[in-house]
């Protein structure tokens, strides 16, 4: 829910209708998308895709497309995790129009592994922490520009909420220790002004963003 302003309307490839994009414009694309699944399901990498997506350089940030930032992210966490070097990335690139395709048909490995990932349970309450603030508090994010990776869409920096929910702790990333998160109510018009549609927002927050 945000990012930079300045970057202009999201243009789609057909149609006016969200069902008529498609959901990989090449097929590269979708391998990008499952070796994202594979590599975190056989523990081949750790950690959140969204850092390392964040630390690419900002000018070859800019110039990749969606799924080149996932695939940077990706070949960044497999070396990170001692997987492969960026050496045998590069020679692997380079051969891998004779490399064979692996699929969930031919690797029984795969065939388990990754639908039991996908289909695993989902954590729905954080751990137990102490928090700041409770359920009715008014909260205000702070203005801030933070270093490295971050979940407060700038949009929101200097805006006023009410605290609807203590999510318990969640560890931010590059934290030691899990931090209280919150979903907090922000009415439309503090964030867009007296013309905007009426209704709220909730986003979820950690505490270090929180006053």
């Amino acid at each position: 829910m945000g990012g930079m302003h300045g970057f202009g309307p999201v243009i789609r490839s057909s149609g006016d209708r969200a069902l008529d994009e498609p959901t990989f414009h090449e097929p590269w694309e979708g391998r990008a998308f499952g070796l994202m699944i594979a590599t975190v399901a056989k523990g081949l990498r750790s950690g959140s895709l969204r850092p390392s997506i964040e630390e690419i350089e900002p000018a070859t940030y800019l110039a990749s497309g969606y799924y080149e930032r996932w695939a940077r992210a990706v070949e960044a966490q497999l070396v990170a995790g001692g997987c492969l070097t960026s050496a045998e990335i590069d020679r692997r690139a380079a051969t891998v129009g004779d490399a064979p395709t692996r699929s969930q048909a031919s690797d029984p490995e795969l065939s388990t592994e990754i639908p039991a990932f996908l289909n695993g349970p989902v954590p729905t309450s954080g751990e137990p922490v102490t928090a700041a603030f409770r359920v009715g508090d008014s909260v205000t994010v702070r203005r801030m520009a933070p270093v490295g990776h971050h979940r407060c869409p700038r949009y929101l920096r200097g805006a006023t909420g009410t605290v609807e929910r203590v999510n318990g702790g969640w560890p931010h990333p590059g934290a030691d220790a899990p931090e209280a998160v919150y979903r907090v109510r922000f009415a439309m018009h503090d964030l867009w002004g007296d013309d905007a549609e009426p209704g709220a927002l909730f986003i979820d927050l950690w505490e270090r963003y929180l006053s």
